[in-house]
């Protein structure tokens, strides 16, 4: 193991978590100057009034899907296993506990992630609005371009939504073995922190014309700037209440302020 390396990356990471946090007090300044607080109640009544229906929507579906499921692969595992067909019907509705308790587990990271998918239309409006007001530059509504961006904005979104939830969930059923529930909280919040941050900047780089491809290139290149960029936004998410109202529009502005001096 190299250690050097590991050492280095950590500093990196700490580096980056640092600078891209305090560009979180600067978005603070520019929503208050540029009276974007009204931005705020939209996305934070939106946020609460989603929050409890996605969950138990999520769930409805598990409960929904468990015993079709069960039926049509209880067959294909009686031809492998030398069971009898309770003792695996046990293990599938096991299996099926284990997930919904991950699921209610992570269900603010996971609803997180889902607001963040259904919001593109609303979150590129904001994202855009920032830099109308700091580079002068104007996006006219267009409905051909909007869906072009749309389709873009939900399919990377949705792609990287997915690659975190299973990463979180794997992790939760990880955390069923000894010593690893100690470190799993953190892995997660990490997962959560540098996808969160991926998914508010690719508003940026979708208004500079970046394929899908090279998003994902450059994301890969900046993930320090992506995990701080996501670690404000999860910060902000943990104040009760407020920070639902915050978060979003907070970290749209910070994003765009902070890649902006990369001249991307």
């Amino acid at each position: 193991m190299n250690w050097t390396k590991i050492k280095n990356s950590a500093v990196e990471y700490e580096s980056a978590a640092l600078s891209s946090l305090s560009i979180y007090f600067d978005a603070h300044r520019f929503v208050r100057q540029n009276n974007l607080r009204k931005y705020l109640l939209v996305s934070g009544i939106a946020f609460l009034l989603l929050f409890t229906i996605t969950i138990k929507a999520i769930i409805y579906s598990v409960n929904n899907i468990e015993n079709p499921i069960t039926q049509w692969i209880l067959p294909l595992l009686q031809k492998f296993l030398l069971l009898s067909s309770e003792d695996i019907t046990k293990g599938i509705k096991a299996i099926f506990w284990l997930i919904k308790k991950a699921i209610d587990a992570n269900k603010d990271a996971i609803f997180s992630t889902i607001f963040l998918v259904i919001g593109t239309p609303y979150f590129s409006f904001i994202s855009s609005k920032t830099e109308e007001i700091i580079s002068g530059d104007t996006y006219p509504f267009k409905f051909g371009i909007f869906m072009k961006e749309l389709k873009r904005g939900i399919s990377i979104s949705l792609r990287n939504s997915i690659k975190q939830l299973v990463l979180i969930l794997l992790i939760t059923l990880l955390a069923l073995l000894p010593l690893l529930d100690i470190v799993a909280p953190l892995l997660i919040f990490m997962v959560q922190a540098y996808y969160n941050g991926v998914l508010i900047t690719d508003y940026t780089l979708e208004r500079r014309g970046f394929s899908v491809r090279q998003s994902e290139g450059f994301y890969k290149l900046h993930q320090p700037e992506m995990f701080g960029i996501g670690l404000g936004f999860m910060f902000l998410l943990l104040i009760p209440l407020v920070g639902w109202f915050m978060a979003p529009t907070y970290g749209l502005v910070a994003s765009y302020l902070y890649f902006s001096k990369l001249k991307i």
